[in-house]
């Protein structure tokens, strides 16, 4: 079962038949017949229980488990929270939205690889994304 997002209400669909194609997955949804009726729910969110979900290795998360972290250096310097994990092909990038400056005024996003190297330490029960960037990334930043 899954819970899409339709018009700002929930509904529930219950998946006939799923195929993977590259890196894309089509679904045939119970009650969803024709391609006009599936257009209607293109660029939906889709909600699934987490129970259903594969448990990843060791050191891997989904990206919804990423998301909100606050991400702060060795040295405490709190950096920003994650808003999204784009997936470049190779590293995928933590799009990191810094606190708000001292005017208020938001500074541009900050993209950091999620290599080990960098992200130390991952706690998610914490909150939090502990990192050791190389010297002059986060001056690319002006922090």
């Amino acid at each position: 079962m899954l819970i899409g997002v339709r018009q700002g209400q929930l509904r529930r669909y219950e998946v006939e038949k799923a195929e993977s194609y590259g890196d894309k997955v089509v679904l045939k949804l119970q009650g969803i017949e024709s391609a006009d009726q599936a257009a209607g729910l293109v660029g939906q969110d889709i909600f699934l229980p987490c129970n259903g979900l594969v448990d990843l290795p060791a050191g891997t998360y989904y990206i919804f488990e990423l998301v909100g972290l606050s991400v702060v250096t060795r040295g405490g310097q709190v950096i920003g929270t994650v808003r999204d994990v784009y997936e470049t092909g190779g590293t995928p990038l933590l799009v990191i939205d810094p606190p708000s400056g001292d005017a208020g005024m938001r500074r541009e996003e900050i993209l950091l690889p999620a290599a080990r190297a960098i992200c130390r330490d991952i706690d998610t029960a914490a909150g939090r994304i502990t990192i050791d960037p190389p010297e002059g990334l986060l001056g690319l930043y002006g922090l």
